[in-house]
């Protein structure tokens, strides 16, 4: 029930985007990087593949060195040793005492050695690197009730970031509902509480209220009639002690310790577009009118109906350049490793479907920022001190677990 009803509020917000994109008239909206690093495919060090593996929604490394990673369908779950060995695949869809109703991504820094990724309709983290001994943290409270964990980046995916910081882990929480209408919903997600909760005793405090942080980022927003932002929620946790959330109106990566003080903010280069052609908001927001053509998430036009449908697209958009570019994320993603270093992925206007590509920011924990391009069809999940992880797709698109390693950093 749960999960149909929020498959249903993704559906609504889908169904409004022929309105707005067709008055779509929003308004408009640190140093340099330093020497750009290219990697090549030949960097690319495959651990392990299996015919397991389908499409890839996220990857965890688990501190014995072994590799899971989660799929979009089942099997939801694949295991690999520290040395590529497979360890096994399961986890199915379900309502049973030990499926998966709807699989969101993993706990980001594990819990107890273990992996675990969260459910959206259990509110729950299962444990998925013993699958043998079930086991799920609850996470079912007066301070966080069923619902209330919900995802801020892209609309299409089902996934919501969560990690740990020390003993206890942190969870976005949100009272947004589609009832409210798109605009206003979407602000709620990008202002949600960030709040600890600690496993062992169940319980939960707020860590940082994004909403009173942060600037209210639709101040330079001047929405259409149906137009709503795609901005992402980013924050991750850096280091031990710290959690990192991206500021747009600041264009800054601010920090919060554990007790919620705020420390010392980085800023970011100058924001990586200001104006987008028709054409590249079109390609931008495909994957949602494919979703309102089709009827359903996850399934593709043709080829030749995927150009006619962009197309149509092309001709519906209104706006200039400035203001259909103040609808778009910035950055896609960000990641952290355990030494505090940040990693943040821009949206990449020519790949379309609001995805990032080859090109990352690495930002030291004392400011300085490098681009690092890495490999064609090399997917990064994960960045620890010596390596990138991710999932390396050959020329048929068969995926591998594979990793990048990283000058002077240490194994694994």
């Amino acid at each position: 029930m749960r999960e149909n009803r929020m498959n249903s509020l993704r559906v609504a917000a889908y169904l409004s985007l022929a309105a707005f994109l067709a008055t779509c008239e929003g308004a408009s909206n640190g140093s340099k990087p330093g020497t750009a690093v290219e990697l090549s495919s030949s960097a690319i060090e495959v651990l392990a593949s299996s015919d397991s593996l389908s499409v890839v929604r996220d990857l965890e490394v688990t501190s014995d060195g072994s590799v899971w990673i989660l799929n979009e369908r089942e099997p939801y779950v694949v295991g690999f040793g520290p040395d590529g060995e497979f360890v096994g695949a399961h986890g199915r869809a379900g309502r049973g005492p030990q499926d998966f109703p709807m699989p969101s991504a993993f706990l980001t820094g594990g819990w107890q050695g273990e992996a675990w990724v969260f459910d959206f309709v259990r509110h729950a983290m299962i444990r998925v690197s013993r699958p043998d001994e079930w086991a799920e943290v609850a996470l079912r409270s007066e301070s966080l009730p069923p619902g209330s964990v919900q995802g801020g980046m892209n609309m299409l995916v089902p996934s919501v970031r969560t990690a740990t910081l020390g003993r206890e882990i942190i969870v976005p929480r949100s009272s947004g509902t589609m009832q409210e209408g798109v605009l206003q919903y979407r602000h709620s997600l990008l202002r949600a509480d960030l709040v600890a909760m600690d496993p062992e005793t169940g319980g939960v405090r707020t860590l940082v209220a994004l909403g009173e942080v942060l600037d209210d980022p639709s101040g330079d927003f001047i929405s259409s009639e149906g137009g709503f932002p795609l901005w992402y929620r980013l924050w991750a946790v850096c280091g031990e002690e710290v959690v990192r959330v991206y500021d747009r109106v600041r264009n800054r990566l601010r920090g919060f310790d554990g007790s919620g003080a705020e420390v010392e903010p980085i800023d970011l280069p100058p924001v990586p577009f200001t104006e987008v052609s028709a054409r590249q908001f079109a390609r931008s927001v495909f994957g949602m009118r494919q979703a309102e053509v089709t009827g359903a998430i996850g399934v593709r036009l043709t080829a030749e109906d995927s150009a006619r449908v962009l197309d149509q697209l092309v001709g519906m958009v209104k706006g200039q350049p400035h203001e259909l570019a103040s609808y778009l994320p910035r950055y896609v993603d960000l990641r952290c490793s355990e030494d505090g270093t940040m990693w943040m992925q821009p949206l990449d206007v020519e790949l379309g479907g609001l995805r990032g590509g080859r090109l990352w920011l690495r930002i030291a924990p004392d400011g300085d920022v490098r681009e690092v391009r890495l490999p064609e069809r090399f997917d990064a999940f994960r960045f620890s001190t010596s390596r990138v992880w991710g999932v390396y797709r050959d020329e048929n698109d068969l995926p591998s677990v594979a990793f990048i390693a990283l000058e002077g950093g240490r194994d694994r």
